[in-house]
């Protein structure tokens, strides 16, 4: 299992690095406004792909029938109609997006984009199959090196164009490239099946997923839009260059669980060991969750300033307070897995509605006069009020115990509130302690997860238990 475990985490942080390395050099190559504008073709895509997602990679590691041939070939049928459904509301919102950004010169790339979605939608599912075998090699090349040859295109990119181009072809770049290793690494033949029953079947276990999506997609760009409306592209680089430092690595480790718990744990459903994998699974992201604090309190200011300099100093205060936003997020990653193992998909949608539930309150205040703080703190509570709504429910729905949860979630949230308030880049070896210490505190809290580590395998533990 910890062999499976490095495979997917090194896969992911190479991917997410290499994506941010691509990010970072184009933000110091072209001018905040151009980035601005960048930033808003990829909240584009977004808005179509986030509000669709029907969650195949899930249903191919929760379904007993992910491994069937005549499923897969119909979740890949199902992604193929989506991409074009998705393609054709680019371009329909291309030009109200265009004028709403006022963005008219770049309407041509709002149509552009409009490919993404197609090349999304014919990817190949069997590295999403092989995962059910816990054998993730397909996965790491098909993570790892369309990132890598989008890095490399940005310097040529940059030569040509010279503006916002370069990300928008470098994003085109690691597109194209993905759909080709999926079928590269693939071993099955691909196959497209329009079975009605099984994508009904599809439907019915995405469609919640799909709401949540639509809800993700507020919840990640909805602040990023009320700040490009009311204090220009400029602003919205800056909010988004640190919430990309701090949703990068909440991303990453959101989806190495995913990957490695979820099948696990499906798998695990009616055994004894079912209800201890679940509440480990739970202690695992609130440990995750408050690493990733840490390590943004500590390193991220200095990592921002020696990487792009006194051009992005005003993301510095956004820094802490955006990391622990995300540490709900990944907090509430724990809840999910859990949930989508017992095909309970409606739980995450019940968690998301509250975070969106506050974006009107964020414009109210924006409208006021409030700064971009104000809108940090509103996001955090709402992620923290998600997040006690998704545990209920996945407490209450399947009959866990909610003691091995409570001092973890007061540790954790002790860590989080030193991290927000300490002035770390004052006293950063006395900061550093403390985080360190509660850090400690909070893996203590949780001897379930203390000896799941110590016994190495999940399945070991799940059997034996």
């Amino acid at each position: 299992m910890l062999r499976s475990a490095g495979l997917i985490l090194s896969g992911n942080v190479a991917s997410a690095a290499l994506m941010m390395a691509r990010t970072l050099l184009v933000s110091r190559l072209i001018s905040l406004e151009d980035f601005g504008t960048a930033s808003v073709f990829w909240l584009a895509v977004s808005l179509v792909e986030m509000a669709s997602a029907l969650g195949f990679q899930q249903q191919m590691a929760q379904s007993a029938n992910g491994d069937a041939p005549e499923f897969q070939s119909a979740l890949q049928g199902f992604s193929v109609l989506r991409g074009l459904v998705n393609a054709g509301l680019l371009l329909v919102l291309a030009a109200p997006l265009a004028a709403f950004f006022a963005l008219p010169d770049a309407l041509w790339a709002f149509y552009l984009i409009a490919i993404l979605p197609l090349m999304s939608g014919c990817a190949h599912f069997d590295a999403f199959r092989f995962g059910r075998q816990m054998a993730y090699r397909a996965s790491v090349w098909l993570t790892v090196l369309p990132p890598v040859a989008s890095l490399i295109s940005v310097a040529p990119l940059y030569h040509h164009f010279g503006d916002y181009r370069v990300l928008l072809y470098a994003i085109l770049v690691q597109a194209a490239l993905s759909l080709v290793i999926s079928h590269a690494v693939a071993t099955r033949r691909y196959r497209l099946c329009f079975d009605g029953a099984l994508i009904r079947q599809s439907f019915s276990f995405g469609w919640p997923l799909m709401i949540s999506g639509a809800l993700m997609f507020l919840v990640f760009y909805g602040e990023r839009g009320i700040i490009a409306r009311h204090f220009g592209l400029e602003m919205m680089a800056i909010f988004s260059m640190a919430l990309s430092l701090t949703l990068t690595p909440a991303l990453v480790l959101t989806r190495s669980t995913m990957s490695l718990f979820l099948p696990q744990l499906s798998a695990a459903r009616g055994t004894s060991g079912y209800s201890n994998l679940a509440v480990i699974i739970l202690q695992v992201h609130l440990f995750l969750g408050c690493v990733m604090v840490v390590c943004v309190a500590l390193f991220g200011a200095p990592f921002l300033m020696l990487v792009l300099g006194e051009k992005y100093a005003a993301a510095l205060p956004l820094l802490v307070w955006l990391a622990s936003l995300m540490a709900f997020r990944v907090f509430a990653g724990g809840c999910a897995i859990v949930a989508l193992a017992a095909a309970h998909t409606k739980n995450e949608v019940m968690a998301n509605v509250v975070r969106v539930a506050l974006l009107p309150v964020a414009w109210g205040t924006v409208q006021a006069g409030a700064d971009v703080m104000t809108l940090v703190w509103i996001g955090i509570a709402g992620e923290a009020a998600g997040y006690a709504i998704g545990l209920t429910m996945a407490l209450a729905k399947q009959h866990l115990p909610l003691r091995p949860l409570v001092l973890p979630i007061l540790s954790a949230m002790a860590l989080l509130t030193c991290a927000c308030t300490l002035d770390v880049r004052g006293d950063w070896w006395a900061s550093g302690g403390i985080l360190a210490a509660l850090l400690a505190l909070v893996l203590l809290s949780m001897p379930q997860l203390v000896t799941y580590l110590r016994k190495n395998t999940a399945t070991g533990f799940a059997v034996g238990s």
